[in-house]
Formats: structure tokens, sequence, C-alpha cells
């Protein structure tokens, strides 16, 4: 992205953000010291906002106030934070308005992000900031584009294609077997899946600076654990042996129980024992192994937006 792409972006996302982030600030003011209360509001008001990775809220020391509110759901850990030395506050902030930052590589998603902040004033004063991150790739850089328009759009978003079959579709117990058993007995720690293009990427405790990417056939094949000497498990790794199986076979699970909302890549890390969830429509989880394995396979539609929009378009159908 240039600079003038950038520039067309934030002319045009300051245009699309005036209004309704006012009307956030002005609307959370009764809720400033509950952070219960403001995270409602705010995951209320995020379908207002379109292409809006992230929204929450910060006091004026720099604080984070509220949880973080997605279109995947609403995440409580991140309440507290100290985001004072994030790059849009160390620039000026408004003291009243809509100012946005600078262009910046996110932390969370690791992509080219603007951050939108909007001041809250109660009674003439500063309370602190609401705070909408947007990823540039995703701004529309034409202020042709309606704010309808954008909606209309960002709703199509969650209506994915439907799922291919793909090579690991068709040999995924095999592979479940080969992966947990290069987990359990070789040494690798961290397995990520692409389901849609067919490969997947291997770390090793001998190698950890560096990944292998596999495709099917390789994966397949019966020397591959030759390329990695037998080993004992390592210490370091916080997820029992026994449960890896169990983590692959909760991956294929969600691969394959919808045709629509389904699961285009997913990861196993056994060091710090997260896994990573990428759906066919709106974004990425990362949870705890042991959050992954208990919940059942209807808590991940049940919560998510694509599922929940066709909840609401059947409700309001006329009989």
């Amino acid at each position: 992205w240039s600079k003038d792409s950038v520039s067309q972006k934030k002319k045009f996302l300051s245009s699309m953000l005036k209004r309704p982030l006012l009307s956030l600030a002005q609307n959370s003011i009764d809720s400033w010291q509950n952070s219960e209360a403001l995270t409602n509001l705010l995951q209320q008001d995020l379908c207002k906002l379109p292409h809006c990775q992230l929204l929450y809220a910060i006091n004026t020391q720099g604080q984070q106030i509220s949880a973080n509110i997605t279109r995947n759901g609403v995440d409580h850990t991140w309440c507290g934070q100290d985001l004072s030395a994030r790059p849009y506050l160390n620039a000026n902030l408004p003291y009243k308005g809509l100012v946005l930052s600078a262009a910046y590589l996110s932390q969370r998603s690791m992509q080219p992000c603007i951050t939108a902040v909007q001041a809250v004033q109660q009674d003439g004063q500063l309370i602190g900031f609401i705070a909408a991150d947007f990823h540039i790739k995703d701004l529309p850089s034409s202020s042709g584009t309606t704010l309808q328009s954008m909606q209309r759009q960002n709703q199509r978003d969650y209506l994915p294609e439907p799922r291919g079959h793909s090579q690991i579709d068709e040999n995924i117990n095999y592979l479940i077997f080969v992966l947990s058993v290069l987990m359990q007995e070789h040494g690798i720690f961290h397995c990520q899946l692409h389901f849609d293009s067919d490969q997947c990427m291997l770390y090793s405790n001998n190698d950890p600076y560096r990944y292998q990417l596999f495709n099917v056939s390789e994966l397949m094949d019966p020397e591959l654990s030759l390329l990695y000497p037998k080993q004992s498990y390592d210490s370091r790794n916080t997820i029992e042996k026994e449960k890896i199986p169990h983590i692959f076979a909760q991956l294929k699970a969600l691969r394959e129980a919808d045709d629509a909302i389904y699961l285009r890549s997913g990861s196993l890390n056994l060091i710090n024992g997260m896994v990573n969830l990428t759906f066919s429509s709106d974004g990425t989880n990362y949870v705890s192994v042991d959050e992954f394995i208990n919940h059942e396979l209807a808590h991940w539609f049940d919560h998510h937006p694509a599922t929940q929009m066709a909840v609401n378009m059947e409700n309001t159908t006329p009989n």
C-alpha cells in the first residue's frame, strides 16, 4: 500500500466513522465506570462500524477498561492492559472529536492497521477514548462508497463460498495419526494445517526458528519420520501427549460440521498450549487446548456471526 492509498482510505474512514463513533461515545458515558456494561454497549454497536476489526475503550491513563470486541465475540482477558505505549496513544490524542492514527503494524494481527480514536467527554471533561482498529487492506478508498453499501458488503463477507473437498479432507484420518506421532515422539512442537491449500507447516524442537512446509503426498510418505529423529516428549510442552490425537480429531470435526461455516486452517502449539482456528467467515480464534477440547461443536457455530445472521434472517422472514 502506498502513501496515497493510505491517505485516501483515511479520508474515507474519517467520513464514515464520524457520526457512529460520536454517538457511541455519548451513549457510553453512563456506562463508563462499569466495565461489563461498557463492553455490552460496544458489542451492540460494533455492527455500525463496517470493516472494524477490534473495538475497545481506554481511560485517560491509557488503560483498557473494556473487553476486546471483535466479530468473533468478546475477549475479557485484555481488560486492564496498559496501552499507553501503543503508536496511536503516543501521538496527539483528541480532547474532543475523532483522530485517526498513522498506519502501523498491529501486534495482534500483524497487519498494517489504522486506529480511530474518539474522545469521550462528560460535562466538558475528558474521561477517555473509544478506539476502533481497521486493517488498511480491508478499507475502500472511494469516498463515493456509502455506509449502507459497506454494511451490505460486510454482511456478504459473512456468507463464504461453500466448502470444497481438499486432499487433506480425503486423507484426514491418516494425517491425524501421522501428525500425532510426530508431535508425541519426534519433537514437533507446532503444527498448522491449511485445509484449502493442502499444506502443513511443522516446527521442530531441533530447529525452532525455521518451519518446514509439506504437501499431502509428502506428509503421507512413510519416510517422513526420518527427517525428525525420535526423541522423548519435551518437558517444556504444556499439553499431555495423550490429548494430541483428540485435538486433531476436533479440528476434523470443525472442518466437516458445516458446508458454509467451516475451518480453513487450524494449528496446535504444545509449548504455549494454544489452538488457532481460522474459519471460512470472520477471522481467527486463539483458545487454550482445554477450552478447545471442552467446548461442544455447537459452541463455535452458535456464537459465529454468520450463524447469528442466518438466524436473524430466518426470524425476520414473513410467513
